[in-house]
C-alpha cells in the first residue's frame, strides 16, 4: 500500500525555528488498512503528530494476532525514539537508524545505545554492554531531559564508533566466535548510520 497517504489536511501548525519560523502542514491519515510492516515505515514528524492513530492501530493489529515478536519490539522502539532526548535532530536520527537496522538486530542496537547514552552522559567510558557478566537494568532510558540535551552528541558517537571498531577489531584478531564479531558489526554500522543521520537531521528546520 502507498505509506503515508493522507485522506485530509485539518491544519496549518506553526512552529518556531532557532532563527526562523516554519510552516508544516499537519495531516490526518487513515491507518486502518495499514500492516504492522506499513506502520514501522511510517516518518518521524508523520508519526510525532499522529501516535495516538499508530497506537490505535497497533492495538487492533495486536487484538487479531497480527503482530510478531519483531514487529513489538521494532514498533516500541520506535515510540521510544520520537521523544528519546527532548533534542529533534537526535530523536529523528535515532528514528530514522532504526527503521534502516536490520530487525532481528533492534532489541541489541536499541539496549547498547540507550546504555551507551546514559553512560557517557554520567562520565563514563563507552564500553561493550552485551558483553558485561551479570549487566542488570533492562534497557529502560534513566536520563532526564536536561541531562540528555546536555550531552555533546558529537562526541559521544564519535567515541561509540571508535570503542566498537577497536573491540570489532580485537575480536577478529582474537578468532573469537562468528556470532560476537557480528553484533559488534551490527553495532559499528548502527552507530555510522546514526551519525549520518544526526549530521543530516542538525541541517533541516527544526519542528517542535
Amino acid at each position: 500500500m502507498e505509506i503515508g497517504k493522507a485522506t485530509s489536511v485539518y491544519q496549518t501548525q506553526e512552529v518556531k525555528g532557532t532563527k526562523e519560523t516554519y510552516y508544516k502542514e499537519a495531516q490526518k491519515v487513515d491507518y486502518s488498512k495499514y500492516s504492522a510492516d506499513d506502520l514501522m515505515q511510517i516518518p518521524f514528524e508523520e508519526a510525532k503528530l499522529n501516535q495516538e492513530s499508530i497506537d490505535k492501530r497497533y492495538q487492533e493489529l495486536a487484538d487479531d494476532g497480527s503482530i510478531k515478536p519483531r514487529h513489538a519490539v521494532g514498533l516500541l522502539a520506535l515510540k521510544g525514539a520520537l521523544n528519546f532526548s527532548g533534542n529533534s535532530s537526535i530523536d529523528k536520527a535515532y528514528y530514522q537508524t532504526l527503521q534502516s537496522s536490520p530487525k532481528e538486530n533492534l532489541g541489541l542496537v536499541t539496549y547498547e545505545f540507550q546504555m551507551n547514552f546514559q553512560g557517557f552522559a554520567q562520565g563514563e567510558d563507552i564500553s561493550p554492554t552485551f558483553m558485561k557478566d551479570g549487566r542488570s537494568g533492562n534497557g529502560t532510558y534513566l536520563l532526564n531531559k536536561n541531562q540528555a540535551t546536555s550531552v555533546d552528541f558529537d562526541a559521544f558517537i564519535n567515541s561509540a564508533i571508535a570503542s566498537f571498531e577497536k573491540n570489532l577489531t580485537k575480536a577478529k584478531s582474537s578468532n573469537s566466535e562468528t556470532s560476537v564479531q557480528n553484533q559488534y558489526q551490527g553495532i559499528v554500522d548502527f552507530y555510522k548510520t546514526f551519525q549520518d543521520n544526526f549530521n543530516k537531521a542538525t541541517k533541516e528546520p527544526y519542528y517542535a
